[in-house]
């Protein structure tokens, strides 16, 4: 997806880092239609992709998800986005059930989607017919230098790739490559975000507009949209592993079933599943992007996007080509250094606060009903008090952990 503000949450502007991040975000907005236009043009083939998102505020959680609305909308007045506000009675082919309904609708139209798929064709297309491009269709497994310098990349069954420079870009798997390669240099580690979406075959019903909640509690929220003129994709799903998971877990995929039916279509009950499609947000240790040079002369790296990856994509190639070519960029990133130390800018007591927010968020999008007593506010006492003991533990005396990533400091995949 094409989203920008939509990705906004009750946070974001509590942080003078997270304000940095959404900046570079929006970088990206206004960009995307002249690109595809040329993209199109250039590899002679479709790639399907629109703009137009609604975000609807509806009762699938908690609060949570009313307060990350309440942001977004007031984002978007702040920095003067064109949207409306408008009836989600109106929104096409959006048909949840009445419990599930949604009570607020906004619709920003140059936020949108494109089909992943024929876009990564399309560029394959282009890159195959430059005389100065040659594909290795095979994985690098390390990377040998000599003298300061990176001399080859090495592979699965290819043997050596020599070059001038040397790009890292593999996403999640980058900490294993750098692992490999005794590169001398201290990155912070970079972690699988696994999700999942389904591909639906949804005929008449296929939605014209990308629809889609606020973020969620430790997930991205509820978001869909057209592929085709007659598939719809929905997720996503969301787990931090230290390591790659080649298949999605089952409680994912029942979430985002139940989901579309409950909260976007009850006709989508009907709709024939396609495929389900796994991937790996590279999420880096302080949950930043890693972007840039390195102290290796000839080493350059982007990673760490998260799921803002795609969205950001015409910035970060503008940004690397810079200092691939020119040796500088008219961009200032400092703040995505791939060297840097760990970024501790949670304070504890919010981050606590925030983990106990997401934490139950999440437990309401999972079916949890709670009893008719003080359960939830027990729960929270008892979540308040882990998550403390989580941060003395680890020794966040000062700092805190992103919610994200509570399981690779509770299981000592970060130190």
């Amino acid at each position: 997806m094409f989203n920008s503000f939509c990705e906004i949450d009750a946070g974001t502007f509590g942080n003078p880092v997270e304000v940095e991040k959404f900046e570079f975000n929006r970088l990206a907005n206004g960009r995307w239609p002249g690109l595809l236009e040329r993209i199109r043009a250039d590899a002679g083939a479709n790639v399907s992709a629109g703009f137009g998102t609604y975000l609807i505020n509806n009762s699938g959680s908690d609060t949570l998800e009313d307060e990350n609305f309440d942001q977004i909308l007031a984002a978007l007045h702040r920095y003067e986005e064109p949207f409306e506000e408008v009836n989600p009675r109106e929104i096409p082919h959006y048909r949840p059930e009445a419990r599930h309904r949604a009570s607020r609708a906004l619709y920003i139209p140059r936020e949108g989607w494109v089909n992943p798929i024929e876009l990564i064709e399309a560029l394959s297309t282009i890159l195959a017919r430059s005389p100065n491009v040659r594909f290795v269709d095979d994985i690098c497994v390390r990377l040998s230098q000599k003298a300061g310098r990176v001399t080859a990349a090495w592979t699965e069954h290819s043997g050596e790739v020599t070059a001038e420079q040397f790009l890292v870009c593999n996403g999640a798997s980058f900490s294993s490559l750098v692992d490999a390669s005794n590169l001398g240099i201290d990155f912070q580690r970079v972690f699988y975000g696994v999700g999942a979406t389904v591909l639906l075959e949804t005929g008449i019903e296929t939605l014209s507009n990308c629809i889609r909640t606020p973020n969620r509690g430790l997930a991205c929220g509820l978001y869909s949209a057209p592929q085709s003129s007659h598939e719809t994709v929905v997720g996503a799903s969301n787990f931090i592993s230290p390591g790659p998971t080649l298949h999605v877990r089952l409680t994912s995929i029942y979430t985002i079933l139940r989901s579309i039916m409950e909260q976007l279509n009850q006709a989508y009950y009907r709709a024939e599943l396609i495929r389900i499609n796994v991937g790996w947000r590279p999420t880096s240790s302080d949950t930043l992007p890693m972007l840039g040079a390195t102290s290796i002369a000839n080493l350059f790296v982007a990673t760490g996007t998260k799921r803002d990856g795609l969205h950001c994509s015409p910035v970060i190639a503008e940004f690397i080509a810079d200092l691939l070519v020119e040796g500088k960029s008219a961009y200032q990133f400092e703040l995505f250094n791939p060297e840097r130390k760990l970024n501790r800018y949670l304070p504890r007591d919010a981050a606590i606060a925030t983990l106990v927010r997401h934490t139950m968020n999440a437990a309401y999008q999972h079916d949890f009903v709670p009893a008719k007593n003080r359960m939830s506010e027990d729960l929270e006492a008892y979540y308040t008090m882990e998550f403390t003991k989580l941060h003395d533990d680890v020794g966040a005396l000062t700092w805190g952990i992103p919610a994200e990533l509570k399981d690779m400091y509770r299981y000592g995949h970060i130190k």
